[in-house]
Order: structure tokens, then C-alpha cells, then sequence
């Protein structure tokens, strides 16, 4: 018996309304959340030398959410390296001479304009909110996989909300650790992340 070809083409119809209900897309809501990467010193006489807080001031991306099973669901994220920001609160004295050596020296901005987050994966419960999201990170052009682990929920307001904490190290993405006097002062090569992210 065939099946009459308008038949399939409902079928078809059907089947993607289905599917595109169960796949949320959501988008960064703008000014709401943060990125920030704390930056600890190390060296022969790091205790001498400050700490930094770096915060990403924009963040752009969107996330396809299957809100039946969270596994199949996906995001990319992008954060403009022009729009990082040194914002030690204790250290305005230097934070001008920071910035310029983040931007010129360790994310080169005028040749790599953009750090960006492309999940390949999730791991974790169906529905839960412990999850672990496997990304492939790009930083100055060179991209490597990293495992991220994440809070994610639903809030009453509809709004999704992501919450985690990171580290990854600058030498793996071909970034020296800036250093002063001689090396004897330097960042650490391992920088600390946390971030909570707000999509709607």
C-alpha cells in the first residue's frame, strides 16, 4: 500500500513542530551576569607582586535548549577581546598599564578579536542541574577541548541561568605569563574563571 505523498509531508510537519518545541533557543541576556578570570602572581617574589581581576564586558551567544534531556542541547559563546576589562578594585594606580599589557601582549586584540566557546557535548543527568559541558575553547587562534561543569536551571521568570567555575592554563594557547623584574615577579600560568550567564 503506498502512502500518499501529502500524507508524508504532514508526517514530516508534525513531527518537526514536535521537535521544535522540545528545543529551546536562547540568547545572552545583555548586562545581566558576568565572565571573570582572577589572575594570581607567582615568581621568586610573587608575594610582592598584585593580583588581577579581568572581567569579559560583553557577551554574545545563544544556546538550542532541549528541555526534555539537557544532553542534547548545545551553546556557543563569544566575548570581543576589545571589551575585556582590568577592573582591580584595590590597584587603580596600575590598572591602566595592566590593561594595555593584556591587551597588546597576552590576548593581542587587534589580531585575535574574539574568545569564543563552542560546546561539543553534555554529560550528566537528563534533567538535572549538575551538568558537565564539553567546549572547544579558542584563545589567539588556537583551540583546544575543555570540560566545563556548570548549575543550570529554569527559573520561574523563564529566563535559563548558568553558573561554574573553570581553570585552564595560558601556556597551553601559546601565552606566555607575563613576568617583570627579571622573571622574579610574574602571573601564574593557571588562571582561575567563574562565570554566571543569563539566556532568554
Amino acid at each position: 500500500m503506498k502512502i500518499r505523498q501529502s500524507t508524508v509531508l504532514l508526517l514530516i510537519f508534525v513531527l518537526g513542530s514536535i521537535s521544535a518545541q522540545a528545543a529551546d533557543r536562547a540568547c545572552v541576556v545583555p548586562g545581566r551576569g558576568y565572565f571573570r578570570i582572577h589572575v594570581g602572581s607567582a615568581g621568586l617574589f610573587g608575594a610582592f607582586g598584585h593580583d588581577h581581576l579581568i572581567e569579559a564586558t560583553k557577551i554574545e551567544g545563544c544556546a538550542t535548549i532541549d528541555q526534555k534531556d539537557l544532553m542534547h542541547s548545545s551553546i556557543t559563546l563569544a566575548f570581543p577581546t576589545s571589551e575585556i576589562r582590568v577592573i582591580d578594585p584595590k590597584e587603580a594606580k596600575d590598572r591602566p598599564e595592566v590593561q594595555k599589557t593584556m591587551e597588546t601582549e597576552v590576548l593581542d586584540v587587534s589580531r585575535y578579536p574574539q574568545v569564543k566557546f563552542e560546546s561539543t557535548g553534555v554529560e550528566g543527568a537528563v534533567t538535572g542541574q549538575q551538568l558537565r559541558v564539553r567546549c572547544k575553547l579558542t584563545i589567539r587562534g588556537k583551540t583546544l577541548p575543555v570540560v566545563i561543569p556548570i548549575t543550570f536551571m529554569h527559573q520561574a521568570d523563564g529566563i535559563y541561568r548558568a553558573v561554574g567555575k573553570f581553570t585552564f592554563k595560558q601556556s597551553t594557547f601559546r601565552i606566555k605569563p607575563f613576568r617583570v623584574a627579571g622573571g622574579t615577579v610574574k602571573v601564574k600560568d593557571e588562571l582561575q574563571t567563574e562565570f554566571e550567564i543569563f539566556l532568554k
